[in-house]
């Protein structure tokens, strides 16, 4: 059965309706500084930014505390109902689009898409439009899932989500808890043995709460359409957007976080 590659911003907008809280470590400053690593947040000061896919606000939180003059929100589900009610700042400008539907050109100093990306089967339209909307010299930080050293997960949870992607949220909530659970005696290994998945599982999952790791599981098996890329991947995609400055770095051996310069 194959999956087709739909949209999933429907998917995340129902999610954060429900899951819409940004406390904990998985709303916090430190989480967002470790995305973004090594990239150094001090430079948003008095700059204009955009954040594309901003969710249920938890990004757009933490942005604000490095005081930026402007913010731009780009989120196209209901979820940005959800970003306002956390974000009550006048620095914000919220606009419900998609990333293909983006038309500022020569705007921004930086923009941000955290987790977002890998979410969006156009991934180079967007990438293009954002590159369009950055000023010279400015950049674009993204943090996208990485397909190197997740082979084995990847092939597991892939398949799992034909399945999961059927279910009725209620019972792929169930599910959720079952896995969450699966994983505390998981991570216990992983402090003696080297498992897959183990500087993630340890240095970020393992400090999120049990209501916050069931989230994370539900957003692995719950979205349309999800892509693990290859490095090689998302610089040729960053390339063809019009980007030549292109630093890429791996985030503990999961995933990739992309600083891109204009």
């Amino acid at each position: 059965m194959k999956i087709d590659h739909k949209e999933s911003f429907s998917d995340f907008g129902k999610q954060f309706s429900i899951d819409s809280e940004i406390d904990g470590y998985w709303g916090s400053k430190e989480m967002l500084n470790d995305i973004v690593f090594p990239f150094n947040l001090n430079l948003i000061k008095s700059k204009k930014i955009m954040e594309v896919g901003s969710g249920s606000g938890r990004i757009l939180k933490n942005l604000l505390f490095y005081q930026p003059s402007e913010i731009t929100s780009i989120e196209p589900s209901e979820a940005i109902e959800v970003a306002k009610s956390n974000n009550n700042s006048k620095k914000i400008k919220f606009k419900r689009i998609k990333g293909e539907d983006i038309k500022n050109k020569n705007i921004y100093d930086f923009v941000f898409s955290l987790g977002v990306i890998h979410h969006i089967p156009n991934y180079q339209k967007v990438c293009n439009n954002i590159f369009n909307s950055l000023k010279k010299n400015g950049k674009f930080i993204c943090w996208v899932y990485g397909y190197e050293g997740n082979e084995l997960y990847i092939l597991i949870f892939n398949n799992l989500r034909r399945l999961t992607i059927l279910l009725p949220d209620f019972l792929l909530r169930i599910l959720c808890n079952f896995l969450n659970l699966i994983l505390y005696f998981y991570i216990f290994l992983c402090n003696f043995f080297n498992l897959p998945l183990k500087k993630y599982l340890l240095n970020v999952f393992n400090k999120c709460t049990y209501q916050k790791r069931n989230y994370i599981i539900f957003d692995q098996l719950n979205p349309s359409y999800s892509k693990y890329f290859k490095k090689t991947e998302i610089i040729k995609i960053m390339n063809q957007a019009g980007f030549n400055d292109v630093e890429i770095f791996r985030r503990h051996n999961y995933s990739w976080t992309i600083i891109s310069k204009k």
